[in-house]
């Protein structure tokens, strides 16, 4: 049987198509964005992570990971990653709330958790349902981390709520809901992107922002903010996830590899995050000059009461009200010694 020249060609191109496509698939690089400052141990355990995912895959998943917000805000990255122009993120707890609202029960709520412990069991608890919710809007869960507390810094000293509604606070772009909670607070929210707290300090839009004491060394924000509340604001959560698309491109055998490696890193992450949690403070307070404002009981009694006023509004708006039923009634058997 002979062929056509026109035939022939068709078959060729074809063949190149399919070759390129297998080729493509198995050693394409995976893109994943952090807002993680370069050369962290944040960066660097994703890094590792990259090499174990590509031992475990033969090659097929190698990893290039973009720190320090290079890809923009995370409401940027998960943009990014529906149109496949990134393929994984490590989020905070307020942009997988942007993926799925249930999230918002961990950093968006301030003093509900009192301590590690309850943070813990809470997410054990609710890991399966978050995941599942999160996945039907597109995304895998590879692990969860947390990494510490989030606190209050200021330009000027804060003691009292009181003291905060006559700042001008930063809260996150692109989320009206928690710009909403705040102002039904009493406090007045600046919405700005993450990646732009440092200037908007410099420039006086903004002159009190809740961030994680990492971050506030890493970015020098104590230059502009050199006063620090120091009391537990909210847990510092956070996830690897991946795109549903870009995972299922991988045997169950590969998947179950980068999972464990995924695994193992937001272990470490979270071990590193709070030392590095604690450390930041310390360096800052000795080196920088920050000044640590002491929380006692009567001021963190007043801090108590001015959430738990908030947690009627949170209830259904910021946070579904079947994710907050669970969540108390886990933190109420918790306290009472129940499992």
């Amino acid at each position: 049987m002979t062929f056509s020249t026109p035939f022939k060609r068709s078959l060729l191109v074809c063949s190149l198509l399919a070759i390129f496509s297998t080729l493509s698939g198995l050693g394409a690089p995976l893109r994943l964005a952090t807002l993680a400052p370069k050369d962290t141990s944040f960066d660097k355990t994703l890094r590792k992570m990259g090499q174990d995912w590509k031992a475990g895959t033969n090659g097929k998943a190698s990893l290039i990971v973009y720190a320090g917000g290079s890809q923009g805000s995370e409401s940027e990255l998960i943009k990014k990653m529906r149109i496949n122009r990134l393929h994984a993120a490590l989020l905070t707890g307020i942009g997988l709330s942007e993926i799925d609202e249930s999230v918002a029960i961990f950093q968006k709520v301030p003093l509900l958790y009192q301590d590690f412990g309850e943070l813990e069991h809470v997410m054990g608890k609710m890991a399966p349902v978050l995941e599942e919710r999160i996945l039907s809007k597109g995304f895998v869960v590879l692990c969860w981390i947390d990494s510490g507390w989030v606190h209050i810094f200021s330009k000027k000293p804060i003691l009292t709520p009181e003291d905060m509604r006559e700042s001008k606070l930063f809260t996150w772009a692109g989320d009206p809901k928690q710009t909403d909670l705040l102002k039904k607070m009493g406090f007045r929210p600046i919405a700005i992107d993450s990646t732009d707290i440092v200037s908007s300090m410099t420039t006086g839009l903004i002159d009190t922002v809740p961030m994680p004491p990492f971050y506030a060394l890493a970015s020098q924000t104590y230059s502009t903010a050199p006063y620090m509340l120091d009391f537990n604001y909210a847990p510092i959560t956070g996830a690897i996830v991946i795109t549903k698309t870009m995972w299922n491109r991988f045997s169950p055998e590969e998947q179950n590899a980068m999972k464990a490696a995924a695994v193992e890193a937001g272990k470490e992450m979270t071990a590193s995050g709070r030392n590095e949690s604690e450390e930041s403070i310390r360096v800052m307070v000795d080196s920088w000059n920050l000044k640590s404002q002491e929380m006692n009981d009567d001021l963190r009694s007043k801090w108590q009461a001015v959430s738990t006023e908030a947690y009627g509004h949170i209830r259904d708006n910021t946070v579904p009200g079947e994710i907050w039923d669970r969540v108390t009634q886990i933190l109420t058997n918790y306290r009472a010694g129940a499992n």
